[in-house]
């Protein structure tokens, strides 16, 4: 019988498949990824150490992460790897789209959104694409964040100097750095939330929400896009429910915060990673829930 480390690690390999294949495509080979898991062995260890009142020493952070002293001092003092953007920073174009979708000063009749000039040279009035920016992102440049949103289709220009909301979301370009912190803050969260759903504590629904819908025996090749046609609709729909409850508590200076959100996602599942797992666990499929 496996033992419950035996079962982590299968099921770590299982995981890290779509992420080595990431890396793998765009030239992350195994040196570069193992510093990158060592400098999380390093980092997830020194945390375990402050929250049990611990001195977070360098012996005491090796011995933990059965890592060499020297590797961890390394990392702790900023050798062992480059700083990044802050996977939790918002795009601006994340925020102005909100805002424009949110904000009631941007609604005109039946709460329709209204078409905005990029400034008040386009247009005599008041409400102005530049107005909504820097209202909501001070500091940024008006017309880049405009120029990006009009190219990847999130706003349309309609002509005579307006511009008008297409949709919600904002999708940068594949492997932009937007999308990669974006992958990463996704994988994150979840894996954080089915981390936190298997503490002993979190028995009995005292963790937090996660839901999985998924098919026993497959459906018809032809029935998929409908799928994901049913999907998009009733995704977009729930995701516009949460982001209009937070909008108006989601405010600067708030005393006692705390970083909160909801997420959901579609997913075909990859036969080849499936049959693996099926080699190393005969009774995987059996344990999806």
């Amino acid at each position: 019988m496996q033992s419950v480390k035996d079962n982590l690690l299968t099921a770590l390999r299982y995981l890290l498949k779509p992420l080595v294949r990431l890396a793998i495509k765009n030239g992350v080979l195994f040196p570069d990824f193992n510093a990158a898991l060592r400098r999380a062995y390093v980092d997830v260890a020194a945390k375990q150490m402050a929250l049990s009142k611990m001195q977070g020493t360098d012996e005491g952070i090796a011995l933990i992460a059965n890592i060499e002293i020297q590797e961890v001092r390394d990392i702790l003092r900023g050798g062992g790897g480059k700083d990044v953007p802050s996977v939790h920073q918002a795009s601006p174009m994340i925020i102005i789209l909100g805002a424009w979708h949110s904000d009631p000063k941007y609604a005109g009749p039946y709460g329709v959104l209204r078409d905005l000039p990029f400034s008040r040279t386009a247009a005599d009035r008041f409400d102005t694409f530049t107005d909504l920016a820097e209202t909501h992102c001070p500091g940024i440049n008006p017309q880049v964040a405009l120029d990006e949103l009009v190219r990847v289709g999130a706003v349309q220009d309609v002509g005579n100097g307006f511009y008008r909301p297409t949709r919600r979301s904002y999708v940068p370009d594949p492997l932009s750095s937007a999308s990669i912190f974006y992958f990463a803050r996704v994988i994150h969260n979840l894996c954080e939330t089915l981390e936190v759903n298997l503490r002993p504590e979190s028995a009995a629904g005292k963790g937090l929400v996660e839901r999985t819908i998924f098919t026993q025996y497959g459906i018809a090749k032809k029935d998929q896009p409908a799928f994901d046609k049913f999907i998009r609709e009733r995704g977009q729909a729930f995701a516009d429910d949460v982001d209009n409850w937070l909008t108006p508590r989601d405010q600067e200076g708030i005393a006692d915060s705390v970083q909160v959100g909801a997420g959901f996602y579609h997913y075909i599942v990859n036969e080849d990673d499936e049959s693996a797992l099926s080699k190393d666990v005969p009774n995987s499929k059996d344990v999806r829930n």
